[in-house]
């Protein structure tokens, strides 16, 4: 009679690139930190769909919906910027500073 051998050690999946996604999309959408946080779930976004893809993690939706909020957030912070540039330069003109 053999015994079995010992199991091959299975790797635990990294998932930390699309959950550090998904957190910074929300923080950027709440508007914590949108324009940073926009750009850095953008990234992690990719790298976890990346890893997702690879077989080296099992959270592809954390990692796309990370990528989706990051440009969500990205959008409405640019937006954000643009409207109190607006904001300064009309009130600056009409001299109500």
């Amino acid at each position: 009679m053999t015994t079995p051998g010992p199991q091959g050690a299975t790797a635990a999946p990294q998932n930390g690139m699309g959950t550090a996604a998904l957190v910074l999309g929300i923080l950027g959408i709440i508007g914590c930190i949108p324009i940073i946080g926009g750009i850095l779930a953008i990234i992690f976004g990719k790298i976890g769909m990346t890893k997702a893809d690879q077989g080296l993690a099992n959270n592809r939706g954390s990692a796309k919906a990370g990528f989706v909020l990051g440009i969500i957030g990205l959008a409405l912070g640019v937006i954000g910027v643009i409207f109190y540039v607006v904001l300064f330069a009309a009130a600056a003109s009409s001299g109500s500073m």
